[in-house]
């Protein structure tokens, strides 16, 4: 049975939510939420309708580097992720 035919729409909605860290990774500052991070993707993960989440090889998407780039409207920033959803 295919999704369409089980009621389930043809498409899926996605959110990504991004933020920037205060401090490196492996910094005191952010030692409980690395502690954290591993738990809270494993219930996401294994949430009934989950689908997808940005990660890299790692598992999670703290080692998605930011660039920034100068066009002549100003600043764009680009957080690496396109190469990540392909």
């Amino acid at each position: 049975m295919t999704p369409t035919e089980a009621g389930d729409p043809d498409y899926e909605l996605a959110q990504v939510n991004i933020g920037r860290l205060v401090a490196p990774v492996d910094d005191p500052l952010l030692a409980e939420f690395m502690e954290a991070l591993d738990p809270v993707n494993a219930a996401a993960d294994g949430a009934p309708g989950f689908v997808w989440r940005l990660q890299t090889e790692n598992g999670n998407a703290t080692g998605i580097e930011e660039r920034t780039a100068t066009s002549k409207s100003g600043t764009i920033s680009d957080s690496g992720m396109a190469s990540h959803m392909a």
